[in-house]
């Protein structure tokens, strides 16, 4: 009758196949939720990216379709002869640099029928610190490097961005006293991983486009 009082059981070798077969299968759990938390902050750094570029975007962007704005206009033009509205957007005057294809400092200058006031501001952008700068600025002599390097306040708040290039072009068909459209063109990247980037182009009309 001794073998009633023989005991089962698993031995030694087949508790060990379990214990790793059980790790692998943890690991696995692990890795996989490990993998789902990268990607959802991957997305959430990348969806905050394209937010603060966009706003940014919107800012100049409005600024820039109501350059020349002048509530005035019309009359100034049926004067005999025509007199010249102060805040006339000029290609040769608020872009710096004049020569290049891409600017990266612009002035605009418009009424605020709102506010009664004259607006004038500039947007450059400082390559060797990467910054966005904005401050006001309504001269009427042409930009300079020390207009656009020096001076105003960041328009980027965030530290997680950082603005990669930013540059003004004119449309095709803009002459020195007449600006169709500008195209701005923006990259940015995410301060924590520089692989998460994106790049914007938006065409403005302008309001007061001299034509």
């Amino acid at each position: 009758m001794s073998f009633l009082n023989r005991q089962n059981g698993m031995s030694l070798v087949e508790m060990l196949v379990s214990l790793v077969a059980g790790l692998v299968v943890v690991a696995g759990g692990i890795s996989l939720f490990t993998s789902v938390i990268v990607s959802g902050n991957t997305t959430l750094m990348l969806s905050r990216l394209n937010q603060d570029v966009q706003a940014v975007t919107d800012i100049i962007a409005r600024d820039i379709q109501r350059a020349g704005y002048d509530p005035n206009a019309v009359a100034l033009v049926g004067n005999s002869p025509p007199s010249a509205s102060a805040y006339t957007f000029s290609t040769e005057k608020d872009l710096w640099p004049a020569s290049p294809a891409t600017a990266t400092c612009i002035r605009v200058k418009y009424r605020d029928t709102e506010e009664g006031a004259n607006v004038g501001r500039i947007y450059s952008y400082i390559a060797a610190s990467q910054q966005l700068r904005v401050k006001d600025n309504s001269a009427s002599s042409a930009l300079s490097s020390a207009d656009c390097d020096t001076g105003g306040n960041q328009l980027v708040s965030s530290t997680e961005v950082v603005i990669d290039n930013l540059g003004f072009d004119l449309v095709s068909g803009s002459t020195p006293t007449g600006v169709r459209a500008v195209n701005i063109r923006i990259s940015a990247s995410n301060a924590r991983n520089p692989d998460l980037s994106i790049s914007l182009e938006r065409r403005v009309k302008v309001r007061n486009d001299g034509y």
